[in-house]
């Protein structure tokens, strides 16, 4: 039934940041309150002072309406790459780096809410002004299981310039942080850490290795981040990191999550990521698994299904494991252009374990041109990773940077639950149904009948035609 449900749904599209410049957001994460599902939080790398600052935005209507801000300033003018988590309790946690430039100095700060994102503490240090480093690329990600290591805050981030993925816990709820520690072994050149945690508390920190061989490499902690193993090859991979048309600055990063839900498959480890395709002339998005903690992986598979070697791009994965373990991967898919650039968002998902997978759904409605402007707002800017969150198959929600405006800006996709209609079977005899005239959207606001011929009637909610009634 999950399958059907997820099929005939459509999503709307919803633009998250507020503002009216022609300035630029991207790199977005989305996360759902794990007490009321009705309240979102979304972060992402918001220009629209002229700078790089940090957004975010909050709903309590499933996504329907926003409110948005920027971030308090830390010490440093600047800021960058989001990161965004929430405990059991439902407090949200936003990362963030701070910076002067790409010198010192810089610091990376966390942000805490406890009233569903209306408001937000002021920056708490985790490490900052270290000499001789740029600390970079932070996400953060929070132990809701129910190990002893329960409701543990985890950064993670990439140190230049000796290029080590390092990671640093809080166990009193973002107060204090840790020195932090390595989880790389080595000094091979690596970025891009994506962290998961697993039923039983441990922590996953898998990475995109850029020095010969390239792969994607993971590392385990099982006593709450204070030792790490020894790093393992998840997959190999051809393309590292590079351009796509037309200069968009792209990973082979792992999007990661585990499986910590009373399913069939809890405590199986899956990856997602970007990787050439058949030639070196486009990008596909590739998907494995383990199901031992880490220690072995399955062959790679293909997720995206537009034709082998046509030659358009899929890029920038982001994976989440829903409540029932279901697996759902978004991406960014250049599928029904072919001049390789205009972009839209796809979703697929798996209900056996990542065995087999739905067919790709478009879940934006136009397509989006990241070549529409001059630089410095230009296909370089439109960041480098998307945002996620999934309770079950009826509530996915996902974020990205779209430019159907003129301009990148946040959009969101979240369930149209009016445009799924479950039909039942009625007996011959009845010829005619009495229906109220009085429809109403999902937020309680009346919506226009405006026809009703040959036994339909048409409805529309603030402009977008939402549902077909068949009378007869």
């Amino acid at each position: 039934m999950s399958l059907i449900i997820l099929l005939l749904f459509t999503y709307l599209n919803i633009k998250i940041n507020s503002d009216q410049t022609t300035q630029l957001q991207n790199e977005c994460q989305i996360v759902v309150n794990p007490l009321n599902h009705n309240n979102l939080v979304c972060v992402w790398r918001d220009f629209r002072l002229g700078y790089r600052r940090v957004g975010v935005g909050y709903s309590f209507d499933g996504g329907l309406t926003w409110r948005d801000t920027l971030f308090y300033e830390p010490q440093y003018p600047y800021q960058s790459d989001p990161g965004l988590t929430v405990d059991k309790e439902g407090n949200f946690y936003a990362c963030l780096l701070s910076f002067i430039s790409t010198s010192q100095p810089n610091g990376l700060f966390v942000y805490k809410s406890t009233d569903g994102g209306r408001s937000w503490s002021e920056p708490i240090p985790v490490v900052n002004q270290v000499p001789n480093v740029f600390e970079d690329k932070e996400l953060i990600i929070c132990d809701r299981t129910n190990s002893p290591f329960q409701n543990n805050l985890y950064v993670f981030w990439t140190r230049f310039y000796d290029t080590k993925i390092m990671i640093s816990r809080s166990t009193d709820r973002g107060l204090n942080w840790s020195s932090p520690i390595p989880v790389s072994d080595g000094s091979a050149s690596v970025q891009w850490p994506v962290g998961a945690i697993g039923p039983n508390g441990e922590v996953y920190i898998a990475w995109v290795r850029l020095s010969s061989p390239q792969s994607i490499r993971i590392d385990k902690s099982t006593d709450g981040g204070l030792t790490w193993g020894e790093d393992r090859t998840v997959a190999n991979v051809r393309f590292g990191y590079g351009y796509i048309n037309p200069d968009i600055l792209v990973f082979s990063f792992p999007a990661m999550d585990v499986d910590i839900s009373n399913s069939p498959y809890s405590g199986n480890i899956y990856i997602a990521y970007m990787d050439y395709g058949p030639t070196t002339q486009e990008t596909d998005i590739y998907f494995t698994r383990s199901t031992d903690g880490g220690n072995t992986w399955s062959n790679p598979i293909r997720l995206n299904d537009d034709s082998l070697g046509n030659l358009r791009d899929q890029f920038h994965p982001w994976l989440k494991v829903d409540n029932n373990g279901a697996i759902h991967v978004i991406f960014y898919d250049r599928r029904l252009d072919p001049n390789n650039l205009l972009f839209d968002v796809y979703l697929t998902s798996s209900y056996d374990g990542g065995l087999t997978w739905t067919p790709n759904k478009r879940i934006t409605t136009v397509s989006s041109n990241p070549n529409l402007f001059p630089p410095p707002i230009d296909a370089g800017r439109l960041g480098e990773y998307i945002g996620l969150d999934a309770i079950d198959s009826t509530k996915i929600f996902m974020a990205w940077s779209d430019t159907r405006e003129g301009n990148p800006d946040i959009f969101c996709a979240i369930p149209d639950t009016l445009s799924f209609v479950k039909e039942k079977p009625v007996k011959k005899t009845i010829k005619k149904i009495l229906i109220n005239k009085d429809y109403f959207n999902i937020t309680g606001e009346k919506i226009k009948e405006i026809n009703k011929s040959k036994g339909i009637i048409f409805l529309r909610d603030k402009g977008r035609l939402i549902k077909k009634v068949f009378l007869k």
